[in-house]
């Protein structure tokens, strides 16, 4: 009975750490403190794909969620994680998200789609990945190199068949401490698409720093990124 109470007790607590499952990373914050930011996968009451990240008192979740993949330190002041998203039968997709500290805030520096890979039909394959690079050491020369390799094979099409290797040089703003590619006047009405919340208009009459890669346009709107989908939909894949 003993040994079965024990048993009991230890399943139950291996349970309860795999299904709050944290990591936690250090990165200096613009005040040049260091400070921890805290990953925790499978967040009780949230979605299986959710995971949380907190800093001190301030915390956002990610949307669709599917694993950590890499977590770097990009500069002193950065910290890059690359997570895998939900996707269909022969195709994995991940994100990237870059992220920094001020004010005890966290800031999102950048989220960006930076993996597909599908296989199916009549498509070999067809491969996207971007790797970000910072260079400059602090916030007045930062920029962000993106290097992108999107490759498409296909046998029963090989006239569609092509190989695009580009590098994009992304500015960084020191007031909203973000990396982008330009500034873009809008003036345009869009839905946002949000699995947490009823989809709801958008109307955008202003000037936004954007992040443009190739057929896919980054928004920064109201101190949140969103990207841009088919029929004028915004996606936003993290919230507070």
């Amino acid at each position: 009975m003993i040994k079965q109470s024990l048993l009991l007790f230890f399943i139950s607590g291996c349970s309860i750490w795999n299904s709050a499952k944290a990591q936690s990373y250090s990165i200096e914050s613009f005040e040049g403190q260091k400070v921890n930011i805290q990953l925790t996968e499978n967040v009780s009451g949230k979605s299986w794909y959710v995971a949380k990240i907190s800093c001190l008192t301030d915390s956002l979740f990610l949307g669709d969620y599917n694993g950590v993949q890499e977590v770097h330190l990009l500069s002193h002041n950065f910290l890059e994680i690359v997570y895998n998203t939900p996707g269909g039968t022969g195709s994995l997709f991940r994100n990237t998200l870059i992220l920094s500290v001020k004010k005890n805030k966290i800031n999102v520096a950048l989220l960006a789609d930076s993996y597909g890979k599908a296989f199916g039909d009549d498509i070999d394959g067809s491969l996207y990945i971007v790797k970000f690079k910072i260079t400059g050491n602090d916030k007045s020369n930062f920029n962000l190199i993106a290097h992108i390799y999107d490759r498409h094979r296909s046998n029963l099409h090989p006239q569609m068949n092509y190989i695009k290797n580009k590098q994009i040089i992304l500015d960084f703003d020191p007031n909203r401490n973000i990396f982008y590619s330009a500034h873009k006047r809008i003036s345009q009405s869009f839905t946002i698409g949000d699995s947490k919340v009823q989809s709801k208009k958008l109307e955008i009459n202003d000037t936004l720093p954007v992040i443009v890669f190739d057929l896919i346009t980054y928004y920064y709107i109201k101190g949140a990124w969103y990207k841009n989908g088919n029929d004028n939909i915004l996606f936003r894949e993290y919230y507070n």
